[in-house]
């Protein structure tokens, strides 16, 4: 079983595979069919597989994508929430002894161990999955995306697509842009464009304590263009309110504290977390961050 040799190959397969599964693709479901053999050839590409490979695919559809993977690696994994497709996938490779697919939902389910991701994405899970991702060790990703949100891992401050996700893939990984997909490659035609990216974790940790800048990140850019100064100081006046206490702290008018939310770069968010949680004192900051993002 090799990979496709033209994309009227892999678009006869697409179109005979929906016929004999008759299944008509969901919108809902995210099911476009990739039908452009190029793409997934580049796709593969960028991934620079060896023998030694474990694969984790999320998001398997018809297995085109599986089908220019599976003989050039140790292992590949697919994740297909849809029961029929998984199904699919079990009786077109029964006979692969280096294939699995894990049935269930791919933001649910326990991932298995892998070095590698590559993966067409379902779109309305993409945010949640990058995130599943990123918990867990690997060596490369290769995924594609809606393209509005692939263009929030590259915004820089202080522009409309910069967000919490452009901060939070930022601080754990390193992301690069490879190219643009046209509507006309899939199948049905989505009224979007898409992005492929590769995401490579970092090596280092940014912050001791991820969980809470996170949740700091997350109360912040639920007030993106308002004042630091402004949001902080209403949600700690809030808990000490709540908590019938005194929290004593002073924002000084400094580079940060006067700033709208969406202009701090990464590197200035930790700034910042790092001194308030110092000031209040890391058992009530964590309280504090926490009860607002709960």
């Amino acid at each position: 079983m090799g990979c496709w040799k033209s994309s009227p190959e892999l678009k006869s397969y697409v179109r005979n595979s929906l016929s004999q599964l008759n299944i008509k693709p969901s919108q809902r479901k995210g099911q476009n069919f990739l039908v452009d053999s190029n793409i997934i050839n580049f796709q593969v590409a960028q991934a620079n597989l060896s023998s030694k490979d474990v694969i984790l695919e999320i998001g398997g559809g018809l297995g085109s994508l599986t089908r220019c993977i599976v003989n050039k690696v140790k292992k590949v994994y697919v994740i297909e929430a849809d029961r029929i497709l998984a199904k699919f996938l079990e009786d077109n490779y029964s006979s692969v002894s280096n294939f699995e697919v894990i049935t269930g939902d791919a933001v649910k389910v326990d991932f298995p161990t892998f070095t590698k991701c590559i993966s067409n994405l379902p779109y309305q899970i993409s945010s949640p999955i990058t995130f599943k991702l990123l918990r867990h060790k690997f060596d490369l990703a290769v995924l594609m995306y809606q393209k509005e949100f692939a263009q929030r891992f590259f915004a820089e401050p202080g522009t409309g697509d910069y967000s919490r996700l452009s901060v939070m893939i930022n601080l754990k990984a390193n992301c690069k842009y490879l190219k643009t997909i046209k509507a006309s490659s899939f199948l049905p035609k989505p009224k979007i464009q898409s992005s492929l990216v590769t995401i490579q974790k970092k090596s280092e940790k940014l912050v001791e304590d991820e969980k809470g800048f996170s949740q700091f990140v997350t109360l912040l850019f639920s007030h993106k263009k308002k004042i630091v100064r402004s949001v902080l100081s209403n949600t700690i006046k809030r808990k000490a309110k709540q908590s019938k206490i005194t929290i004593n702290i002073a924002f000084e008018p400094d580079m940060h504290n006067e700033r709208r939310i969406f202009t701090l770069s990464l590197e200035e968010l930790i700034y910042l977390y790092d001194n308030l949680k110092m000031k209040i004192g890391e058992n009530l900051w964590s309280d504090i961050i926490s009860q607002n993002t709960n």
